[in-house]
């Protein structure tokens, strides 16, 4: 274990001072695999002739057909929510060079570890690259070629030295700089890790991926978001820690269970109205969270034992033109005046609250 953390040494600063746009290039290949021998280092000083020579890590790269490699299962990125705008930079970059230049870090998978959960074989996984190999394989499916005239093919190293914990740590220092995994994607990732290799001690886990150990427990706390919080967002890449922090109080304070009572229904309601494909809908994290928060606090401005359920707004003005509440004797219907909406706005509206709400 201690091998392994050793080559590991300085790891996290170097990663974040390299191009994210892949800048650096790579020393000329002949062929789909090379060894990189710039890690051997000669320690003899003057008067020790006698010295062993010390070899750190030789890279082996290759050059591999993207089909052969998946994610890693605990890689922190959810590889199903890559597109074309999240790894944007790095198909401009690859058009601009004409080639993958950072090479990627893999395992070799072998035996009864090839099959993947969908029952297909693979020969490679993926610690640290999921980007990468996601935009090879676009720019594959849609027949662009590198700079020889070539289809692209995926970059990578091969490290069959790693254990589970070392893959941890490098993907962690591989990654921890980029801005575009979600505070919810890493916050799985480390509930894994913190369970599975550091036994639950949060202070050894963040002293060994050197994070603060108050900033690596907020993000662990993320993970306890109930599953019908998390499936009211648009998507897990638009939860926020600070969401949480402010939305958790809701559900550890006994005088407040009404008030979790109220954020679950108001979850369910935004979910249901994604699925139905109501244009009236928060669209981004930003706007779930006020709406959620918005409920929890309903009680200080509403009637007693009411509860706003949804509000729709009018698209001329963005002024609310219905709002739907639940209240001791049923549900309620408010249309403030002058909200600039069409009476085919208010008409859809009350169609979709009907809908929703009415239960004969």
């Amino acid at each position: 274990m201690s091998k392994n953390r050793s080559l590991f040494s300085g790891v996290a600063d170097r990663v974040q001072r390299e191009e994210r746009n892949e800048a650096t290039t790579l020393p000329e290949r002949s062929g789909p695999f090379s060894a990189n021998l710039s890690g051997i280092t000669n320690p003899r000083a003057p008067g020790q002739p006698e010295a062993v020579i010390r070899k750190t890590a030789i890279e082996r790269h290759i050059l591999l057909d993207p089909a052969r490699c998946r994610p890693w299962v605990h890689h922190n990125r959810v590889y199903e929510l890559l597109d074309e705008v999240r790894c944007a930079d790095l198909i401009a970059g690859f058009r601009s060079v004409g080639r993958q230049q950072r090479p990627a870090i893999v395992r070799t998978l072998r035996a009864e570890a090839r099959l993947g959960p969908d029952g297909q074989a693979h020969d490679f996984e993926i610690i640290s690259g999921a980007r990468r190999h996601w935009t090879v394989s676009w720019l594959q499916a849609h027949g662009e070629t590198n700079a020889a005239g070539e289809p692209f093919l995926f970059l990578a190293v091969v490290r069959d030295d790693l254990d589970t914990l070392a893959a941890f740590e490098l993907s962690d220092a591989e990654n921890r700089g980029q801005q575009d995994i979600s505070d919810y994607e890493r916050a799985r990732e480390y509930r894994w890790a913190l369970d599975q290799l550091y036994a639950g001690n949060i202070s050894r886990m963040a002293h060994a991926i050197q994070m603060d150990r108050s900033h690596l427990s907020r993000l662990l706390d993320l993970t306890e978001m109930p599953p019908d919080i998390v499936a009211a967002y648009p998507s897990i890449l638009d939860i926020r820690v600070h969401h949480w922090r402010k939305l958790a109080r809701f559900f550890s304070e006994a005088e407040s269970s009404q008030a979790a009572e109220r954020l679950l229904d108001c979850a369910h309601s935004i979910s249901r109205s994604r699925t139905l494909g109501h244009p009236q809908v928060p669209e981004t994290g930003a706007q779930t969270f006020e709406q959620l928060l918005s409920a929890a606090l309903a009680k200080k401005r509403e009637a007693p034992r009411s509860q706003v359920l949804t509000t729709i707004k009018a698209e001329a003005t963005g002024k609310l033109a219905l709002r739907v509440k639940r209240t001791s004797r049923g549900i309620t219907v408010d249309l403030p005046h002058a909200s600039g909406a069409t009476k085919e706005e208010i008409y859809t509206a009350l169609r979709q609250t009907v809908d929703e709400y009415f239960e004969p």
